[in-house]
């Protein structure tokens, strides 16, 4: 999508009236989930404290319109606008097509693990094997069968000493052995939410079932973790443990694993100023170049906070503090040098109203020194606010050296591709996937992708569920889609067999837009634009040409701003689709 500076200020009167998702139908919708208990903290206005029962997960969610912050510096930024329900899908259709379910999934807003732990080149999906109506509530491994193309149950994980299990949240070789560990999180037993003995759970894989059921240690504290992640954060022997923390206090806290005592320790507790009040997220790559991981963490109230090992004090500290220009930071995740320019980059997303509108906004930012960051491009997904699922990636899909950017958002699943140039960024959308919750009766929980099945390419995996026995039971799974035809991916030839005009892009734009079509005989074609009233304003191809796929732009630079339609006509072939002109 190209690139645009665009003032979303102007744009609420328009799509106040064509989004219609509120705050009221959100939380009527969350209320309305057996397994949520919803509570108000009112002295913050329309905060809401989230506890997911089956989870036994609580996290905080900011309902206000958004507003700056005292002394906030608002940067203008380039920035990609993208309108999901504006978008024509079926320009999507036949890129990734439905080929298997697996009985695990995540207690929303979460993914799924997928590793090859004990490393017999067979990828395995870790998750939660949930079914209320059978009983079923495990954290369980399926590995992939070669031979039959399934995902064959193998194991679920032990309960020593634990009353509930959460998620899964990472594999690392956390002991340094050279053999991968499983991490998953849980509580003691006979415990509540808020005060109860929390569990961080390393296994390893044991040596005769070949199967990473052997508990290698326990890590107890009394904070639930939010995105907790293993790494070499400090340059020091042993592993270090980093997670934002919620129990009675909010904190972010470090511990540290020794090998030698099969212990990890806390060696870090940052209490988490008032005013920034919540953090949540994770991501862990050295980006300014010093040799020491940035920690980056997301607030309730849209502060970015980042922590980094300071060997001069021997501890980690809070290095850098800005804002992300919206609220509910919790999106977080890494991407490799997309434009070219040398350095690796940070992504946070987060979501608030604006005048009542929802927007998801995803920031990139990248050092410029230091411990010294700044925003460099933003991406604002109009219409978009979720309790459900909100995690962002980075994936090589098409294998050129430069990262896809996957975001999944609501019932919502996106990829970006980068289509700018060194320091000058843009976005193409790459894919849209949009929930049909009618017909698949499920809501999305989050998204990856992963080559699951060995053959090069990677696949999407959506966690999802489904309600049943009139709202009274429920089971989770991932859905997982393969690639079929995607183009400068399996570099198939591209075999056209219909006339096609796709959908606009960007749309809405200002002032230019790309409009692609394909013919499958040489022929005459006419593409003619017109305003609402019907009356000709434009007139993009007239002329006879072969057998192919082309592009043409549209330039809107004349013309007020409005809707416009774009007409199409090639032998008895005629499609018209509509384009939004914002000024």
């Amino acid at each position: 999508m190209k690139n645009m500076i665009v003032n979303l200020w102007l744009l609420i009167l328009f799509i106040g009236s064509v989004y219609g998702q509120s705050k009221e139908q959100l939380l009527m919708r969350e209320k309305a989930k057996p397994y949520i208990n919803i509570k108000q903290i009112k002295r913050l206005g329309k905060v809401y404290k989230i506890t997911n029962k089956q989870s036994v997960k609580t996290f905080y969610i900011n309902l206000n319109n958004y507003k700056t912050k005292r002394g906030e510096i608002i940067t203008r930024v380039d920035t990609t606008v993208i309108y999901p329900d504006f978008v024509d899908t079926t320009q999507f259709s036949g890129m990734y097509d439905f080929w298997t379910s697996v009985p695990v999934g995540s207690f929303g807003p979460e993914v799924i693990v997928v590793g090859d732990v004990n490393e017999n080149g067979k990828p395995e999906l870790y998750g939660a094997r949930y079914n209320s109506y059978t009983q079923i509530n495990e954290r369980s491994m399926y590995e992939y069968n070669p031979d039959e193309e399934t995902f064959d149950f193998k194991t679920d994980m032990p309960w020593d000493s634990l009353g509930d299990y959460g998620s899964f949240k990472q594999i690392y070789d956390v002991n340094q052995d050279g053999k991968k560990n499983v991490f998953i999180t849980g509580n003691e037993p006979d415990t509540d939410t808020l005060s109860g003995i929390r569990v961080a759970r390393t296994l390893k894989v044991n040596d005769t079932t070949n199967l990473p059921t052997d508990i290698l240690f326990d890590y107890k504290q009394w904070y639930q973790m939010n995105d907790p992640k293993w790494g070499e954060y400090d340059n020091k022997e042993g592993t270090d443990l980093f997670y934002c923390g919620e129990g009675p206090g909010i904190i972010a806290a470090a511990a540290r694993y020794d090998k030698s005592t099969n212990i990890a320790s806390t060696v870090f507790v940052y209490p988490v100023p008032e005013d920034i009040f919540y953090l949540a997220g994770l991501s862990n790559w050295d980006i300014d170049g010093d040799g020491y991981a940035d920690l980056v963490t997301g607030g309730l109230y849209g502060d970015i906070v980042i922590f980094e090992y300071d060997d001069s004090i021997g501890n980690y500290r809070d290095v850098w503090r800005g804002n992300a220009g919206t609220y509910n930071v919790y999106i977080h995740f890494n991407t490799n040098d997309i434009d070219g320019n040398g350095k690796k980059e940070i992504w946070v997303g987060g979501e608030a109203f604006y005048n009542n509108v929802p927007i998801t906004r995803l920031s990139c930012l990248e050092s410029n020194g230091d411990n010294q960051y700044e925003i460099k491009h933003v991406i604002d997904i109009i219409g978009r606010f979720s309790f459900d699922a909100y995690n962002g990636f980075a994936v090589d899909i098409d294998k050129d050296g430069t990262d896809e950017i996957g975001l999944c958002l609501d019932q919502t699943f996106m990829i970006f591709k980068f289509t700018g140039t060194e320091n000058q960024w843009a976005f193409d959308l790459f894919y849209l996937k949009l929930n049909d919750v009618e017909q698949s009766q499920g809501i999305y929980f989050g998204a990856l992708m992963n080559d699951v099945d060995n053959d090069g390419y990677e696949e999407i995996l959506i966690m999802t569920d489904k309600i049943f026995n009139n709202y009274q039971d429920h089971k989770l799974f991932t859905n997982i889609y393969k690639p079929t035809d995607l183009v400068g991916v399996r570099n198939i030839e591209n075999h056209i067999s219909s006339y096609k005009l796709y959908q606009n892009y960007p749309n809405p734009f200002n002032p230019t837009t790309k409009i692609e079509y394909a013919i499958p005989k040489r022929d005459i074609v006419n593409i003619t634009v017109y305003n609402i009233l019907g009356e000709k304003v434009g007139e993009l191809v007239n002329k006879e040409q072969s057998r192919g796929n082309y592009s043409i732009k549209f330039n809107g630079s004349n013309l007020p701003s409005g809707v416009y339609l774009i007409k199409m006509t090639a032998g008895k072939y005629s499609r018209t689709i509509k384009s939004l002109l914002i000024k």
